[in-house]
């Protein structure tokens, strides 16, 4: 138990600190009358819930009749099981609900957050095989690919961005198509054939992530500059 709590307090810590990096004298923020101390607020309240949904998805996902019992879904320390999907819904759905309501650059403020939690991702896979053991093929590719993203991400895809011409939002949008097909390959590598596929539905959700992020890909990068 204290392990877990000690991956998730270096992650957040990591988080904060890639989010002071990206956000400090940003010029955006500062043209909108954004202090950090709101954006790491902001991002305490997304943690909240990320950490909230990544346990109710886990749960749905993973029905067991200890997790029927509050307190098995609450203690998830001695009843482990997150999921990464589920804290990524919960976070982005607290993002857009505070950046909105607070009048944040939406594309912007998602794409610090983005860069942030990319640049933690693989020290939290590191977190979980300590943790669970449970090291297989699938996921040596997805912590791999996750780490590969985050150095090109955070090196050279986010400091190129204004020469790229990329708008605000588009590498939020490139890391989701990423991300759903990286946890789609590690399933797959894991456990081949569509019958595994048919009977889990978190697989069906990582799908409609990418079609999602591919449709606003379109939309932003073709589309918008048509018009």
């Amino acid at each position: 138990m204290q392990i877990f709590f000690v991956v998730l307090i270096i992650g957040l810590i990591l988080f904060l600190f890639r989010l002071y990096h990206l956000g400090n004298d940003d010029y955006v923020l500062v043209k909108k009358n954004v202090s950090l101390e709101q954006v790491f607020n902001c991002a305490l309240f997304c943690s909240f819930f990320a950490l909230i949904f990544a346990r109710t998805f886990y749960v749905v996902f993973h029905p067991l009749p200890i997790y029927l019992n509050i307190l098995g879904f609450i203690l998830f320390p001695y009843f482990p099981g997150l999921s990464l999907v589920g804290g990524l819904f919960g976070g982005a759905g607290a993002l857009y609900f505070y950046a909105r309501r607070n009048k944040f650059p939406l594309g912007r403020i998602f794409d610090f957050f983005s860069m942030s939690f990319i640049f933690v991702l693989p020290i939290g896979l590191i977190g979980y095989f300590l943790l669970s053991r449970d090291i297989t093929v699938g996921g040596i590719a997805k912590l791999a690919l996750f780490s590969l993203f985050s150095i090109s991400a955070n090196i050279f895809l986010y400091p190129k961005a204004p020469s790229l011409e990329m708008k605000e939002g588009t590498s939020s949008i490139l890391f989701l198509i990423f991300f759903s097909l990286v946890m789609l390959l590690a399933s797959a590598i894991d456990h081949p054939g569509i019958s595994y596929f048919a009977h889990h539905t978190e697989n069906f959700v990582e799908l409609g992530i990418l079609i999602a992020s591919i449709a606003l890909i379109l939309k932003q990068e073709i589309i918008g500059r048509i018009k």
